[in-house]
């Protein structure tokens, strides 16, 4: 075997060892239970945020804690705290996209991703809503 072969029989092999390390991780959304089961364990959970509970964030107090119930995709409900400030609209959101561990009973966030709804209706823009954002407006 020739020595540039070697070389790239070589750099197939890392680079296909790097991306099974990188895909380990990635794809899958856990739910409250497994994070109560892997404790030390960093978990991405999608929910749901519960809108008859109150989001508490009292920057007086503490700047860097959003306190809010969150059910997951078996509707389990856990006390969330997200360690920064209050994301803008969540009272808005469909979904929260929450990574980080469980202790006690609660889940301290490190991230928070929150999708909000559409400003599109079937494809097109609904110029009520982006007037609304753009202007702050309330109709």
């Amino acid at each position: 075997m020739n020595k540039g072969a070697v070389i790239g029989l070589s750099i197939i092999v890392v680079s296909v060892v790097l991306l099974l390390l990188a895909l380990q991780g990635a794809g899958t959304y856990s739910t409250f239970t497994e994070a109560e089961q892997h404790p030390d364990k960093t978990i991405t959970i999608i929910g749901t945020l519960n809108k008859e509970k109150p989001v508490t964030y009292d920057p007086v107090k503490n700047t860097d804690l959003t306190i809010m119930f969150v059910s997951d995709k078996e509707h389990v409900e856990r006390e969330v705290y997200f360690h920064g400030a209050k994301p803008r609209d969540i009272e808005k959101s469909e979904n929260i996209t929450l990574t980080g561990k469980m202790v006690k009973n609660i889940f301290h966030a490190e991230t928070i991703l929150v999708k909000c709804p559409s400003k599109y209706q079937d494809g097109k823009l609904d110029p009520k809503k982006l007037e609304d954002q753009q202007f702050g407006t309330s109709r």
